[in-house]
């Protein structure tokens, strides 16, 4: 109890002196003179050293990056089939009964199993570049998974592509590539469903299995986090996209492919973020000419594509 006082008073304190700071800047620009020295000595903050911020990080303070009750236990087969069955049902707008599906990037293959059992899809297939083990607990006659992709193109085409989460955390391809093949692998009159997940985001590396808060990824450099989170399997590569609608608009537009609908999902960037130490961090560490706020409420961009006239 007492450490966890002395970082609430620690964080009332930075507030205190940024209001103070405040009022000095509204005193010099209404004519008032400021003696230099005791702007200096504001300025030079708690907030200024890795060790106060993190005392910040492991406070209350610190705006959480997803509601507790959505997150997903990565170690859970029951949460991972519900996601499967909650990808579906929030992404495709018709029931797939009787239509042939395939999920790019599929991990462990909860989406296309439930696919094909509680859907009823004619055939359910899961893709993924790196084999898993895991798809030997997955078997039914209209369910196949690969880590081949002339075997996916085999069994297609297909009416629906699921590409969730996929191209901002793919290691072993580039974004083009994976939307050139699944436009290669779609029905004509097919369409892919793409959740894009952008870096700039308040959980964009998948961090909250392991420290559910707030844009760390973007205040503190990897080097930090590896010593405030050791233990970061469940984190997610990332090939950082800090402009979602232009990066992903291009990549699109390489493909071939035609945007039918775009869906943002956003939330406010909260007053925290806005501390001036904290976001000058932001902006250093992603090489940015100003703070982004604009890019920063961008939780997820979906997407349904289609074949280009």
């Amino acid at each position: 109890m007492k450490n966890i006082q002395k970082i609430n008073d620690s964080i009332e304190s930075i507030i205190k002196n940024l209001y103070e700071f405040k009022k000095l800047l509204i005193e010099s620009n209404s004519g008032d003179e400021v003696a230099p020295d005791k702007i200096g000595q504001i300025v030079q903050q708690e907030l200024e050293d890795f060790d106060s911020l993190r005392k910040a990080l492991e406070s209350e303070k610190w705006p959480e990056a997803v509601n507790v009750n959505l997150i997903c236990d990565p170690t859970n087969e029951q949460d991972k089939l519900e996601r499967g069955r909650g990808v579906i049902d929030l992404m495709i707008e018709f029931d797939i009964k009787d239509k042939k599906l395939l999920d790019f990037g599929c991990g462990e293959g909860h989406l296309p199993f439930v696919a094909a059992s509680d859907y009823e899809s004619t055939m359910a297939v899961g893709y993924d570049c790196l084999k898993n083990d895991k798809w030997s607990n997955f078997q039914k006659e209209n369910l196949m998974y690969s880590d081949d992709w002339n075997d996916v193109l085999k069994n297609g085409p297909y009416d629906v592509i699921v590409i969730f989460d996929v191209i901002d955390h793919a290691k072993n391809e580039n974004a083009v590539s994976i939307l050139n093949k699944a436009r290669e692998a779609l029905k004509y009159d097919g369409r892919i469903y793409m959740r894009c997940h952008p870096y700039i985001s308040r959980h964009g590396t998948h961090l909250y299995h392991h420290l559910n808060k707030s844009y760390a990824h973007l205040v503190f450099t990897k080097e930090e986090l590896t010593k405030i989170v050791p233990d970061q399997r469940f984190v997610e590569d990332n090939i950082n996209v800090i402009f979602p609608l232009i990066t992903y608009k291009e990549f699109i537009t390489k493909s071939n492919l035609e945007v039918e609908s775009m869906r943002e999902i956003r939330s406010n960037v909260d007053s925290f973020f806005k501390i001036p130490k904290i976001a000058e961090r932001i902006i250093k560490n992603n090489s940015l000419t100003s703070f982004p706020e604009f890019q920063m409420g961008i939780d997820f961009v979906d997407y349904v594509l289609k074949m280009s006239n």
